[in-house]
């Protein structure tokens, strides 16, 4: 990734930013090749190893990602015109923080004003959060061949889905399918009215639902074509991979509402945007249907590009986004949150209930879903799989809100603070205001720690941080277990 962003130093002639992108390039080359050279001759990976692995990388790599923000900033900072957002960059839990933002596809940013970073670091900020939107683990299957098993490393990022017999031939099939519709999207908004810079930027983060942009606001400045172009690239990429391949290769165009995550999908986005439309009419007498259309389609789609401040929103507007963003769109695509497919689950799992209470002495229920009938253990562990998460991902939600209750200024609201944390833990990216350069460095950690934990769908995070205490446990629990065997 740095090797390939030195001809837009060399293009732009940003010959300042070269040493930046040289030295991660050497950098994470030397540490690949530790790590290779210390893992030869492990044993196979099982499924908790492969986790934790996952969870290492995704918390090694933007340290890596970080170090162009850090040494620009550095390397500017003497220069009497260096603009206030690239100096910013100079604390190393703000460019961490961006850094993290990007491979997470989250969007939530330290830079004020983007237009003012240099054109290496607006191609960087991108280039992260498309990398990020598919994954950095399905980027390495696809180039390389792991020891370990693939389709755990797969799994371990939060994927299911397989587009053909191998995961050699999913992961390739998926880079083709997101390189199309990145393509697409640069040309469509060119078309729109976008300059080719501005197009291919934010082709790039729309696909990957990220939210980074090259402008100060966002997708506000632009006409209603580019709006419209987004909105489309947007739920684009929040429709699963497996579901593009079928009614791209196979034209199979039902399975884009065949399934009940995908019908779940564009049922929210109309009732969403509806219901949006009638809460901001409430609240300031204007319908502003295409701002409110787009603010909606980016908090469900967890894209985080925005027209309009969303902190002078209403609280139950706010309220609402919020939601979309804990939800998210189909599993097996470009977004974060809990993911429609899992929400569906739930909601079948309440339908069977009432069913069971209605059923007769005699009665079996019949578990069915997708028009595919389950056995009762099947369904009762999917039930328990996305009822879990559900917890995990509303006990984070409290740890969050509990931290940065404590250290964010007082003129941000309880609803202020749930939406920050929700659009961080569900790599969103939109904001009230609350993430910036000058925030409080508990809640810049807490932030940064949400969008990683978020990414991985929180049980990889949540196993690399508890090893250190289920190996203390062990060590007391083994000694408790020779002292009595003694007497």
């Amino acid at each position: 990734m740095a090797l390939l962003t030195v001809p837009i130093c060399l293009l732009w002639q940003e010959y300042f930013a070269l040493s930046a992108f040289l030295v991660t390039a050497l950098l994470s080359l030397i540490l690949g090749q530790l790590f290779y050279w210390l893992g030869q001759g492990a044993e196979q990976a099982q499924l908790k190893q492969t986790m934790i692995v996952v969870a290492l990388s995704w918390g090694l790599i933007p340290w890596l990602g970080a170090i162009p923000f850090l040494m620009i900033a550095h390397g500017l900072a003497p220069l009497a015109e260096t603009a206030p957002t690239i100096l910013y960059f100079r604390d190393v839990w703000s460019a961490l923080f961006e850094a993290v933002s990007g491979f997470t596809s989250a969007g939530l940013s330290m830079a004020i004003r983007p237009s003012q970073l240099p054109h290496s670091l607006q191609w960087w900020r991108s280039f992260m959060q498309w990398i990020g939107g598919v994954g950095v683990i399905v980027l390495m299957l696809a180039v390389l061949q792991p020891s370990t098993d693939a389709y755990r490393l797969y799994s371990a990022e939060g994927r299911e889905d397989r587009l053909g017999l191998t995961i050699g031939q999913t992961v390739k099939r998926i880079w083709w399918i997101y390189g199309l519709f990145t393509v697409a999207g640069v040309m469509l908004l060119r078309v729109a009215g976008m300059t080719w810079w501005e197009a291919l930027n934010h082709a790039m983060c729309a696909i990957a639902t990220g939210g980074f942009s090259v402008t100060d606001s966002s997708i506000g400045g632009y006409g209603s074509a580019a709006k419209l172009g987004v909105i489309l690239i947007m739920i684009f990429g929040a429709v699963s991979f497996s579901t593009h391949y079928a009614w791209l290769y196979r034209r199979r165009f039902r399975t884009l509402w065949q399934d009940s995550q995908h019908w779940l999908l564009w049922c929210l986005l109309l009732i969403g945007c509806g219901i949006l439309l009638l809460e901001n009419y409430w609240f300031s007498g204007t319908f502003r249907w295409l701002d409110t259309s787009f603010q909606w389609v980016s908090a469900l789609t967890t894209c985080g590009f925005s027209t309009e401040p969303v902190q002078f929103w209403s609280p139950s507007g706010k309220l609402l986004l919020s939601l979309g963003m804990i939800m998210g769109a189909a599993s097996g695509s470009t977004v974060g949150g809990l993911k429609l497919g899992r929400v569906s689950i739930l909601f079948k799992a309440v339908v069977w209930r009432f069913r069971r209470i209605s059923l007769s002495p005699h009665e079996m229920l019949r578990y069915q879903l997708d028009n595919q009938v389950l056995s009762q253990e099947t369904a009762y562990r999917w039930i328990e799989s996305a009822a879990v998460l559900l917890m995990l991902w509303l006990g984070s939600i409290a740890v969050g809100i509990f931290l940065l209750i404590h250290v964010v200024p007082s003129e941000y609201t309880l609803s202020d603070i749930f939406f920050e944390v929700a659009s961080a833990l569900g790599s969103a990216g939109l904001s009230t205001g609350i993430t910036g350069p000058e925030m409080n460095l508990t809640a810049k950690i807490t932030l940064t720690a949400m969008m990683w934990m978020g990414r991985l769908e929180i049980f990889p995070v949540l196993l690399l941080l508890t090893m250190p205490v289920q190996q203390v446990w062990r060590l007391i629990w083994g000694r408790r277990k020779k002292t009595r065997s003694k007497y």
